[in-house]
């Protein structure tokens, strides 16, 4: 499956711009992270999409989500994610996040 490239928001940009340094050490500490463990890309973006969706940080879910279908996860997974969620926040940020999630889906 190809790779999901979109245009970072404004902000981050902004950001990456006034602050290269940080951002570049932001992104160093990220793969750090990833690379530290047993978990697949795959399983890490799906863990990520439930921390996102318990954040409720739209922005990151779909970044998340694109990220998680470029490494294979399918669409029932990535819901799934979302699911487990539930007992720990509630419905009613489960279903606010599912909104923003069907739209990166279709």
């Amino acid at each position: 499956m190809p790779t999901i490239r979109r245009r970072r928001p404004k902000t981050l940009q902004e950001f990456e711009v006034h602050f290269p340094t940080i951002w570049h050490r932001y992104g160093s500490l990220r793969k750090a992270c990833d690379a530290a463990g047993p978990l697949d890309a795959k399983t890490r973006e799906l863990i990520k999409i439930g921390l996102e969706v318990a954040r409720k940080r739209h922005g990151g879910l779909i970044a998340h989500i694109n990220r998680a279908k470029a490494a294979g996860a399918t669409t029932k997974e990535i819901y799934h994610a979302m699911l487990l969620a539930l007992p720990l926040i509630g419905l009613p940020d489960v279903l606010d996040a599912f909104v923003v999630a069907k739209k990166r889906l279709r």
